[in-house]
């Protein structure tokens, strides 16, 4: 008979390289899995993946040339960040084809190797237990897989903060050979980060000063150079274009600045009492994915508070509760660790996290009652890091029972809930069905971009009979998307709302989600246009309209040959690289409906 595992030979064998290797491999096997799985047909593309899909074309189609000097607006003004997003995109469809999958393809990239990258930065404190824990809970965060699924500038922000700030940990690690060399991945990382978000622009430089203002590293002077050249290098493209049109960016980021806190109806005391409130419930979002957590209002008029909580505040008060007690718990062990910890690296990680919490919850605070779920990319790490640091207070306590049942009761939330989302994004295309409150992509129906090519493959069917201009109208989030595709296929296409004539040759259809009743899309045509058909995919509904005999004041519009985008009145110019020489008039792409970041 066999002799059984004794208890230490078990011990050897989790601990082993090879067995740790193996778990790590898994884990970022299913973080992969998850983020990549059917990519391109249930793509998230809307307003503004459409909107950088337009600036991309025209510089995939024209050349490199065509490419802007600034990225997309920021903070719903005019300001506008640095390219790098654009350069980012363009290579992905030079690289993987220029259609919406093939452009956010490096998106997804950056995404995955956030993950192991994740791991390194959790390892400069926990030990490979934990971190292994992390990862996993980590790897299957519903938040952090949605938003690793599509293309958009924020998105990639917890890839490059984490570059950033594990360069200035092993930038100022006592033991390291390559200071110099980690410093300036730090800075190139912190310097992309600033050109994906408007508060990562003020927040990240506050960060990475402060760290290295208490650590004070010493490092050759040539690698600090080095450092603030690549800063430079990689701001041309936004300080030539501030040269070329008299500073305009740098005026409107002086405008939003100047009115980043909201509106004066909240004293800055309530300010903070929503922030702590929004932020402990972005924690518990971003480690189990739950949406619920809900804390009463605060307003305070005078002395004493007025608290309100609708029914809907009610059913989320426990989960409020919890996610307040998270944070809580969390930062304590945080500040307890910052004293308690004499390993000097350790230490470190501490202190930068500290202040990175300290940073983040202050520049939020003035934007608190207008945060939107994306804003919880610039900190997502963080939550992770105090689960980390609860896990390890289990640990030393002899408790890891507890931490086995925390880990799998979060492991098991989000892998639910990603297969409940999962199962939606296939059902859109062919089954109508309700959502409940969305607060990770803030969508009120589930619409992917293989339902879009549907409906466009279907309007493509009947411009082909009849060649006739196609005019789509549709919900906000969409119009510019299906604009887009017909485009693509270089059909002769313009937004209905521009109609003034009535066309007998013309198309026409409206795009709206299937629970909108077709007598609710179809009142403001009805004068004008019959229905001819009505087509359903799933959670979005096509009224192909006609127009009535008697409507008709034109036969058919007249287009003129496709130009450039230009800067509407009012709007600062955003100049093009092959403009530099010359006079900058162009945009890039259309003013309308373009969201802030």
């Amino acid at each position: 008979m066999n002799n059984p595992i004794d208890k230490e030979s078990l011990k050897s064998l989790v601990g082993s390289r090879f067995f740790v290797g193996a778990i790590l491999i898994a884990i970022l096997a299913v973080g992969v899995f998850l983020r990549a799985y059917n990519f391109s047909d249930w793509q998230h593309f809307e307003l503004d993946q459409s909107r950088d899909a337009k600036v991309i074309d025209l510089a995939v189609e024209n050349g490199v040339g065509d490419l802007p000097l600034l990225g997309p607006k920021a903070a719903g003004s005019f300001l506008r960040l640095g390219p790098i997003f654009y350069y980012f995109g363009y290579v992905s469809a030079k690289v993987f084809g220029n259609t919406p999958s093939g452009i956010a393809v490096i998106s997804l990239i950056f995404s995955c190797l956030t993950l192991p990258l994740f791991y390194l930065f959790v390892r400069r404190f926990f030990s490979k237990k934990i971190g292994l824990m992390l990862l996993g809970v980590f790897s299957v965060s519903i938040f952090l897989v949605l938003y690793s699924r599509f293309s958009w500038n924020p998105n990639n922000l917890p890839f490059f903060i984490l570059g950033a700030l594990y360069g200035l940990l092993r930038a100022t690690d006592e033991n390291e050979k390559r200071k110099g060399w980690w410093l300036i991945v730090g800075v190139v990382s912190l310097t992309i980060a600033t050109q994906l978000h408007f508060v990562a622009f003020l927040g990240l430089p506050m960060i990475a000063v402060a760290y290295l203002l208490i650590k004070r590293p010493l490092i050759n002077w040539k690698y600090w150079l080095a450092s603030i050249a690549c800063i430079v290098f990689l701001y041309i493209p936004s300080i030539i274009n501030d040269f070329k049109t008299g500073g305009s960016n740098i005026i409107e980021f002086e405008k939003v600045f100047a009115k980043t806190s909201t509106k004066g109806e909240h004293t800055l005391v309530e300010k903070i009492i929503r922030n702590i409130d929004k932020s402990s419930a972005g924690y518990v979002l971003l480690i189990s994915g739950n949406s619920q957590a809900e804390l009463p209002k605060v307003k305070i008029p005078r002395i004493r508070p007025i608290f309100t909580c609708d029914e809907d505040c009610k059913k989320g008060v426990p989960m409020g509760i919890f996610s307040l007690f998270f944070a809580i718990i969390g930062s304590a062990l945080l500040g307890w660790n910052i004293f308690k910890t004499k390993e000097t690296s350790r230490r470190d990680f501490l202190i930068i996290v500290a202040i990175w919490v300290l940073v983040t919850l202050a520049l939020f605070t003035p934007i608190s009652y207008d945060m939107a779920p994306r804003f919880f990319l610039l900190v997502a790490p963080i939550p992770f890091v105090y689960l980390g640091l609860i896990l390890d207070f289990f640990e030393k306590r002899k408790a890891s029972v507890l931490s086995w049942v925390f880990v799998l009761i979060l492991l098991a939330s989000n892998g639910w809930l990603v297969k409940e989302r999962f199962s939606e994004l296939a059902n859109a295309p062919v089954k109508e069905f309700e959502i409940s409150s969305d607060k990770i992509l803030k969508e009120n129906e589930r619409v992917t971009l293989e339902q879009q090519l549907l409906i466009t493959k279907y309007i493509e069917s009947i411009y082909n009979q009849n060649n006739f201009p196609v005019y789509v109208n549709s919900e906000a989030f969409y119009r510019r998307s299906f604009l887009y595709h017909l485009e693509q296929r270089l059909i002769v296409r313009d937004d209905f709302r521009n109609t003034r004539s009535v066309y007998s040759e013309g198309n026409y259809f409206l795009v709206y989600p299937s629970s909108s009743t077709v007598e609710k899309i179809y009142e403001n045509y009805q004068d004008k246009y019959d229905i001819a058909e009505i087509k359903e995919f799933g959670t979005l509904r096509v009224v192909r309209l006609l127009p009535k005999l008697q409507m008709i004041t034109a036969v058919r519009q007249e287009f003129a040959p496709a130009r450039k985008p230009i800067s509407a009145p009012g709007v600062p110019v955003r100049c093009r690289w092959n403009e530099i020489f010359s006079q900058c008039n162009s945009d890039g792409t259309e003013a309308e409906d373009e969201s802030s970041l």
